[in-house]
C-alpha cells in the first residue's frame, strides 16, 4: 500500500513566490520604494526662500596715525604745533593758524594729535599815533601803544574746523589789532611787533612776535592809517 507523498517545493521557489506576494499591495498596485538617504544628500540643502543669509562681520579698518601730546612738555608741543602741516598743499603751511575767523586747525592726517590741545589766545589793541608828516625824502612815522583786550586757553582739534571766539575785534579809526596763538607764559607788551607796516585794508598780515611759546600771530591794520 502506497502512501501520498505532498510535493516537493525547492526552496529558491519559495522565496519568489514570497517575494511576488510582499511586492503587491491591496489595490495591486506596486509598493514604493524607500530611497536610501546618502551622506552626498547634505551638500544639496538650499535654505527656505527669503531666510536671511548669515551675516559677516565688517573688516576691521586700520586707525590713522596720530601723535599723542598728552604728556609733552611746553617745549615740545611747541615744536610738534609749529611743524605740525595743513592739509591745504601749500609750502610750510601751517595745521593751525589765525586769520580773520580767529584760530584754525587743519592738520594733515598722519601727524595730527590723537586728542585735542589747548592754545592761549590774546588780543591786543594797537593805538597808532603820527609822529611825522611823510615828505619827498620819507614816509610818516608812526608810534605804537599796545593795551590787553584779553587773553584766553581754547581747545583746537582733534577734528577740523575753526574755534568758536576765537576772531580779533575789528579795527576802528586809528586803532588796530594784534592777536597772538601762544603756549606757556603770557606775553609781555614788549614782545609785540613795533615796526608794523601800514596798509590800507583791514585783511589781516602775519607778523613775528618774540617768544618761545609763540605758534602764530596777525596785525589787523586801521582801515585808513595816513588820517591818524
Amino acid at each position: 500500500m502506497h502512501r501520498a507523498r505532498a510535493p516537493f517545493v525547492r526552496p529558491a521557489t519559495l522565496v519568489a513566490a514570497l517575494l511576488a506576494v510582499s511586492g503587491c499591495s491591496g489595490g495591486g498596485e506596486p509598493a514604493a520604494r524607500v530611497p536610501t538617504p546618502t551622506p552626498s544628500g547634505l551638500a544639496h540643502y538650499t535654505p527656505a526662500t527669503g531666510s536671511p543669509a548669515p551675516a559677516t562681520s565688517p573688516q576691521p579698518t586700520a586707525p590713522k596715525e596720530c601723535v599723542q601730546t598728552a604728556g609733552m612738555s611746553v617745549e615740545q608741543l611747541t615744536g610738534y604745533l609749529k611743524e605740525l602741516r595743513s592739509t591745504s598743499g601749500n609750502y610750510q603751511t601751517k595745521g593751525l593758524t589765525l586769520d580773520s575767523s580767529g584760530l584754525n586747525f587743519t592738520p594733515e592726517d598722519i601727524k595730527r594729535p590723537c586728542e585735542a590741545v589747548s592754545v592761549k589766545l590774546a588780543h591786543y589793541w594797537v593805538d597808532l599815533k603820527k609822529t611825522h608828516e611823510a615828505n619827498v625824502v620819507s614816509g610818516a612815522r608812526y608810534e605804537y601803544s599796545y593795551t590787553l583786550i584779553g587773553a584766553a586757553s581754547h581747545t583746537a582739534g582733534p577734528q577740523d574746523g575753526r574755534v568758536p571766539d576765537t576772531a580779533p575785534p575789528g579795527a576802528s579809526a586809528c586803532r588796530g589789532t594784534v592777536s597772538v596763538a601762544y603756549l606757556g607764559q603770557d606775553l609781555s607788551l614788549q614782545a609785540l611787533p613795533y615796526d608794523l607796516k601800514l596798509v590800507d585794508t583791514t585783511a589781516p598780515v602775519p607778523v613775528k612776535v618774540n617768544g618761545d611759546g609763540v605758534l602764530s600771530a596777525i596785525y589787523v591794520s586801521p582801515p585808513h592809517p595816513d588820517s591818524c
